[in-house]
């Protein structure tokens, strides 16, 4: 074939079928870009995962996602950076609409997808290993446990040693998540039989990370069984969940304080025992305070106190407070939940009118949580989101 002639094929293209549209130069994207963009993998993971989008009903890691969505679809200029993101059709656009094999053979006027022998159908992929991480991947269930038996001695054994004071029930961190190790999940005792870690490489927008993962096996002193994913099942413990400490032998001493620490007294949290309707039906509603003393015989007068509402008061925790002051770790930690401090107007005994200000409606763990984050210096960095109900970073 001579070159005149491949110049001739090449002219005679009147469909335009020959021509080659160069391909353009990477986008380069801002780490807002980059960072809007990871946000919205994570979305499209959920759905991979759980084969729908995320609901605002669902647990505060989905609402999250489901928030973050919607906020997408509400702004232009970011969905304008994520269609090319959108695998299935999630920012709800037309410019994003998932595209149908219907489609595809509808528009095909010269019929250049149709084959006359049906195995060699474009569509018959003989060669092609099925992506497994495209398909929704199985949920995790809990399961009977059919070899419960092997456990249920073991189960009792710990319930009478947390009982006993023999364990602790300790603040969940990253490093304690291993085979072998007892937690408790929404109050429940669990037992981490195996985690089959795994290093995952995932490629995103900004860049190749690399995660830890795998399935699990977990058994619950319910008698149920499940494989939950191990980044999954770290999730859960850090929202909702308490370590187990090994066992504490006599004369051991578990603690990090030493005789050269000085008590300086105590920050606690209260629950009110009211039957006002107006306390009684707020959720999450709980008194910050300290006390130099004990906490126990400083609320035992609590039904005649206004600060106490008039009435009995249940203690959800009391933290003993080490070379700290105590009133401005008070101050603190009223100031940071400002936003949802309670003002109640209360009567006492003799008739005379106050305004206890030390309430407010905030989930227990978040105020666990942050007045570590205050004791660590590092309180700063975040703020309590009150639709949420948890802390965020600003």
């Amino acid at each position: 074939m001579t070159k005149n002639r491949l110049a001739d094929i090449f002219m005679d293209d009147p469909l335009g079928l020959l021509e080659v549209t160069p391909v353009t130069e990477q986008v380069e994207r801002t780490p807002i870009e980059k960072k809007l963009i990871d946000s919205f993998i994570e979305i499209n993971e959920f759905y991979e995962e759980n084969g729908r989008e995320p609901s605002l009903n669902g647990t505060i890691d989905e609402l999250m996602l489901a928030s973050r969505l919607q906020a997408m679809r509400n702004a232009p200029d970011k969905v304008k950076v994520l269609l090319n993101f959108d695998l299935y059709n999630l920012l709800k656009c037309e410019q994003s609409k998932s595209v149908t094999v219907e489609d595809i053979l509808g528009e095909d006027p010269l019929s250049l997808l149709t084959l006359d022998e049906p195995d060699d159908s474009i569509f018959s992929l003989k060669y092609v290993k099925k992506n497994e991480r495209i398909r929704p991947d199985y949920i995790s269930r809990r399961n009977v446990c059919h070899d419960f038996e092997n456990y249920e001695t073991m189960f009792a054994l710990v319930h009478s040693e947390l009982k006993s004071g023999i364990r602790k029930l300790t603040v969940f961190k990253e490093q304690d998540l291993a085979e072998g190790k007892f937690f408790v999940l929404r109050g429940v005792l669990l037992y981490l039989e195996s985690s089959n870690l795994e290093t995952q490489e995932m490629q995103y927008e900004s860049g190749t990370r690399l995660r830890n993962d795998g399935r699990t096996r977990c058994i619950f002193d319910n008698g149920t069984e499940s494989d939950m994913l191990h980044r999954s099942l770290y999730k859960a413990l850090l929202k909702d969940g308490f370590g187990v400490s090994e066992r504490i032998e006599e004369g051991e001493i578990n603690t990090e304080i030493s005789d050269e620490d000085i008590q300086k007294g105590y920050i606690y949290v209260l629950s009110s025992l009211s039957s006002d309707p107006q306390v009684r039906t707020k959720k999450n509603l709980y008194k910050v305070g300290c006390c130099s003393g004990d906490v126990t015989e400083r609320i035992k007068n609590a039904s005649n106190e206004p600060t106490y509402l008039m009435s009995d008061v249940k203690v959800e925790l009391a933290v003993r407070c080490f070379n700290l002051n105590v009133r401005a770790l008070e101050g603190t930690i009223h100031q940071f939940f400002g936003n949802v401090n309670v003002s109640f107007e209360v009567y006492d005994r003799d008739g005379k009118k106050h305004y206890p200000r030390e309430w407010f409606v905030a989930p227990l763990d978040v105020i666990r949580e942050a007045i570590q984050l205050i004791v660590n210096g590092e309180i700063e960095k975040y703020k309590y989101d009150d639709i949420v109900q948890m802390l965020v970073m600003k």
